[in-house]
């Protein structure tokens, strides 16, 4: 899940002054996003009028339901102490390595959080329809190097939650989401600091060549410390901060209600653009606007199941026609790089003094697919879990206590790489570790050679094809199953009364296991069959080259119709000539190119990032300009949120209608 770039046996004062910079982050992003809760709390009452008695109700009595969808949210239900010590316990499984190791890819992601939120407070419909939503904004999400720019978990989790029980919209189900995402770093970073005291101990237990004790130093007490940090606010602010925000809900004007329905349009643009960075490249760029002007050409009606059909015939065109495979008869131009030989397969499948069983090698390989991030921590990062899954071998290779000790104390050293494709270096290593034992000449540096050589590279290559390619391919085919509310002539999505699909997140969570477990373990085997020699394959072979090529050509053309479909900004002045009503948007723009406006707005966030603009700094500046630019300047205050059509900037949902008579009778 994770690069390193980072080298040394054990980091160094490189770590150690990583480590300074990752508590500084930490400090500034939760103070940033404390922030960010508190003023999406206060904007989250833009549910003002859905209470009896108020001047929003007594307007909603006399006015068509068409025109205030976003302000129809449904009453506040109780969550019940049960119900909230489950939603507690899912956040923590979303950050635990239960889910073969796999919950970062799955139920880390608000889509697979909603669903489950859903289950929980008997809504499983809207809580897949919520969860997609939220992930929007998280479609991009990489977490790279030990670092996190948020916390797509507690998003997920805790928002869907609060939209749910606290009856709110879709913009503001979306801006109090997305502010508990950087709430939510304080955990990571907690974690990733305490779990360097876990490391010292597994020394302890190496010195003593305690093999158990790596499963304690591990997995037992950092995860034991990870139930506490993470169940324990999720389950107190459930059951008691959704009474809160319900009441702090009363207090907020309607043009508030509009600004974060702007916001929830264009806050999905910040997700995509961080995924185009990994992708939009030439020359694959024009694909991304082949998906876009797709879903625009059909007026935003054509489903993206569809477009990633298309999409996926598109790259194997691109593949045949832009590559040229070597002729079979070539002669090799590349020196054979050296192996580590292994034993055979039939060598293998019987254990013998010094030799490895596959038994052995399917323990190892469960060891680290569960718990190579179960105590990541900034210290070493991998180190315990690397030692952890070489257990079995050890076992198996060594019987003098000595020789334990000293194999524990060689894989505790630092470690970093994505786990998947990262499974042919340890496979490599236990080869190598096999080969020692039987008494070839293998010390300690050649070992550790070969995990700090590699790991870089199968890093890189790792998180471009799983966290930037194929895990965003999945979710995006989720999404559009779940069926995220869109603008259909310019009606508002209304969560009191739309329901998503539950297939959507279900059918993400078996696509995205299955691949990834079988990625995993191939690579685990093979790197074992043929050592070090595979990964120099992979990195110097075309067929590699192939894959990303075409997962780049799908990509872009998936994101190009998610942006078209998810983002959204309309302009809403609106000006009066002999009686035609010409509104900037719909008559001007949208002539010229139909959804210039939202593209812009993609491309301008993705050449931001591209500068090393923050997203946080991103996600700040959008919801302000929304909320500001839903101000009335230009009439009267709107009685609900499509009222007074021209009175601000900005218009949720879709253009002014024509004729505009709101916009007329303003002041």
């Amino acid at each position: 899940m994770d690069v390193a770039k980072r080298r040394g046996p054990r980091g160094g004062g490189r770590v150690a002054a990583g480590d300074r910079v990752m508590k500084g982050r930490a400090m500034r992003t939760g103070i940033i996003g404390a922030a960010l809760v508190t003023v999406a709390a206060v904007a989250a009452t833009a549910a003002a009028g859905l209470l009896p008695g108020s001047a929003l109700a007594a307007g909603l009595a006399t006015t068509p339901a068409a025109g205030f969808a976003a302000a129809t949210a449904a009453a506040p239900m109780a969550v019940t102490p049960a119900q909230a010590a489950l939603i507690g316990l899912g956040y923590y499984f979303a950050l635990s390595p239960w889910w073969f190791g796999m919950n970062f890819l799955t139920f880390y992601r608000p889509l697979l959080a909603g669903l489950c939120v859903g289950i929980i407070l008997g809504d499983p419909s809207k809580g897949a329809l919520i969860g997609a939503a939220i992930n929007l904004f998280y479609l991009g999400f990489i977490s790279a190097g030990g670092a996190t720019p948020s916390d797509p978990a507690l998003a997920g989790w805790l928002g869907t939650t609060i939209a749910i029980a606290g009856g709110l919209s879709y913009g503001e189900a979306l801006a109090l989401a997305v502010p508990l995402g950087f709430l939510g770093t304080i955990v990571y970073y907690t974690r990733m600091t305490v779990d360097s005291a876990f490391v010292h101990l597994a020394d302890r237990y190496a010195d003593r060549g305690n093999l158990r004790g790596l499963t304690i130093a591990n997995v037992v007490l950092p995860q034991a410390f990870l139930l506490v940090i993470a169940f324990v606010p999720v389950f107190l602010a459930v059951l008691n901060g959704v009474p809160f925000i319900v009441d702090v809900i009363r207090a907020m004007p309607v043009w508030v209600i509009s600004g974060l329905a702007v916001a929830g349009g264009v806050l999905p643009a910040i997700g995509i653009a961080m995924n185009m960075r990994f992708i939009f490249r030439w020359p694959y760029i024009p694909y991304f606007f082949i998906g876009y002007f797709m879903i625009i050409a059909s007026d935003r009606t054509l489903p993206i199941v569809i477009v990633g059909a298309f999409g996926l015939a598109i790259a194997g065109l691109h593949v045949v026609f832009t590559t040229t495979p070597a002729p079979l008869d070539e002669p090799a131009t590349v020196a054979e790089p050296e192996r580590v030989e292994a034993p055979t397969a039939a060598a293998i499948a019987v254990a013998g003094p010094g030799r490895i069983s596959r038994l052995d090698l399917h323990r190892s390989w469960l060891l680290w697919t569960f718990f190579s991030h179960a105590n990541y921590n900034f210290e070493r990062l991998q180190a315990t879990g690397f030692a952890h899954g070489m257990a079995p071998v050890i076992r198996r290779l060594y019987t003098a206590p000595d020789d334990i000790a000293a194999a524990m104390r060689r894989h505790l050293v630092f470690y970093n790489t994505e786990p998947n494709f990262g499974g042919a270096i340890n496979g490599a290593v236990i080869a190598m570790e096999e080969q020692r034992a039987a008494g070839a000449d293998i010390d300690d540096d050649a070992i550790n050679s070969v995990k700090t050589g590699l790991m870089g590279p199968i890093a890189g290559i790792g998180d471009t094809i799983t966290q930037g390619t194929i895990t965003p391919l999945f979710l995006a085919l989720g999404i559009s199953i779940a069926g995220v509310p869109t603008v259909v002539n310019g009606q508002a999505p209304d969560l009191a009364t739309a329901s998503g699909n539950p297939l959507g997140p279900i059918v993400f969570l078996v696509l995205e296991t299955v691949t990834i477990l079988a990625i995993a373990y191939v690579f685990w085997m093979q790197g074992y069959a043929r050592g070090r020699g595979l990964i120099v394959d992979i990195l110097r072979g075309g067929r590699l080259g192939q894959v990303v090529s075409g997962a780049s050509v799908l990509g872009n053309i998936v994101l190009g119709a998610l942006g078209a479909t998810f983002v959204s900004l309309w302009l809403a002045p609106t000006v009066t000539v002999s009686n035609a009503y010409l509104n900037l948007q719909r008559d001007l723009f949208d002539k010229v190119l139909p959804g210039m406006l939202p593209l812009a707005l993609i491309m301008g966030t993705w050449w931001l990032l591209r500068r090393r603009v923050s997203p946080i700094t991103l996600l700040v500046v959008y919801l302000v300009v929304a909320l500001v630019g839903s101000y009335p300047l230009f009439g009267a205050e709107p009685t609900y949120v499509t009222d007074k059509c021209g009175s601000a900037v900005f218009q949720p949902y879709g253009p002014c209608p024509s004729p505009s008579p709101a916009a007329s009778a303003a002041p």
